[in-house]
Order: structure tokens, then sequence, then C-alpha cells
């Protein structure tokens, strides 16, 4: 009997190191499946997101004309890559139209409880939707029929774009520039774009998919739509 003790002291060190070992092992598992997941896997399931700024700034002028300097940047602000379909550039020109009068505040306040939109300013109007004086739009890799450059962005990438727009201060008060994008993760399924105007005379995008027969495909189409102002005066 006396010569037990030693094997079960023998089998408590072993058990003890076994659970001490599978400790160490399962928190370096553990760790590295938070590392794979924190830099792939969480990143992967993340919808992706890109932010658009445009900066207008008077680049000369010439008679009644005035030239404008729009910079669009768009920048991948999500923690996936993105591939960028198409862009949409549109310029508007508005005129404000002054007057003696405004309508009463107590007209106004009658509508507001089933208006979906307001706008009211006192002595003068907007001439909206006003009248494009521009359109410019672009089809990327993936997204156009025939060949084209592609416009992929890495999480935290950013990519500018300068253009100039030509204005006649006397027949418009200030320009409206309106940027729309329309993007998918990288490694998603391209989808398939063109143009079409709107009732507006807007230039806007149409999908060329068949979104009955790949409806999962084009539900993961995302836009980001951004619009700036500028005055001629």
């Amino acid at each position: 009997m006396a010569g037990e003790a030693p094997s079960r002291g023998f089998s408590a060190e072993r058990i003890n190191t076994l659970v001490q070992t599978l400790a160490i092992v399962g928190a370096g598992a553990w760790g590295v499946y938070t590392f794979i997941y924190e830099a792939r896997i969480k990143p992967s399931l993340e919808p992706p997101a890109v932010s658009v700024t445009t900066n207008l700034v008077k680049a000369g002028e010439r008679d009644n004309h005035v030239a404008i300097r729009s910079t669009v940047t768009r920048k991948n602000v999500g923690q996936t890559g993105v591939r960028i379909l198409g862009l949409v550039y549109n310029v508007v020109g508005v005129r404000a139209q002054f007057t003696d009068s405004t309508a009463p505040d107590d007209i106004i306040a009658s509508k507001l409880d089933t208006a979906t939109k307001v706008a009211a300013a006192r002595s003068y109007t907007l001439t909206d939707p006003g009248t494009v004086i521009l359109r410019q739009g672009m089809l990327f890799a993936g997204a156009a029929e025939t060949n084209a450059d592609p416009s992929d962005l890495n999480p935290g990438e950013a990519v500018s774009r300068d253009l100039i727009v030509y204005a006649d201060r006397t027949q418009y008060d200030f320009i409206r520039f309106q940027v729309r994008l329309a993007y998918i993760k990288d490694d998603n399924q391209p989808i398939r774009l063109g143009f079409k105007l709107n009732s507006d005379n807007t230039l806007a995008f149409e999908i060329k998919s068949d979104c009955r027969a790949e409806s999962s495909i084009c539900d993961k189409l995302k836009t980001t739509d951004f619009g700036t102002e500028l005055s001629l005066w």
C-alpha cells in the first residue's frame, strides 16, 4: 500500500501540468482567433461605406461668366475594401426671384401638420429645381459593358478629382453641385449600370443587371449622395 503514494502524486502532477498546458494552448488559440476575427472576419462582415465631399472655389471670371473649380473627394470610411462602379455629377443653376411680399406666418403654420417639406424665405423665392448646366457620368470596371478603368478603395483610402464648371452670373444667382456614387464591396459580384435622365433632366444611374433574377446581387449595391452650393455674387 505504501508504494502507491508516488503513483498518486505523479498522476496529480501530470494532471496539473496537463491543465496548465491546455490553458496556455487555449489562450493562444483564442488570441489567434481574436486576431483573425478582428483583422479579417469582422471587416468582411461590415457593409461598405464611402463618404463624398466637394469643395467649390471661384477660379476666375470673364465678362459675366464665372469659372468654378470643384474638388470632389471620395473616401472609403468603412472597414472593408470598396469597388466604385460609377459616379455622376450634376451642376444646376438656380435663380432667386425677389419680391416685396412673403407668405404670412399663419398660412405657413397651418400647413406644418401635413407637410413633408417646408421652404419659406422672406422676400424671395428660388427657381427650383433650376436649370442643369452640366452633366457628367463615369462607369468603372465591373459596371460598364465594355472595358473600363477600375476604381477600388482600400479602407481609409481617398481619391480626389478636380472639375472646372462655367456659369453665367446674369442667368443664375448660385449653383448647386450634386454628386452620386454607386459602389459595392470589392469581393461582391459586379453590377451592370447605365445612365438615364430624371424628370428634372439630371443625370442618374440605372441598373442594367436583371434584378428579378439576381435580387440578392442587386441588393448589395450602395449609393452615397452629396450636394453643396456656391453663390455667384
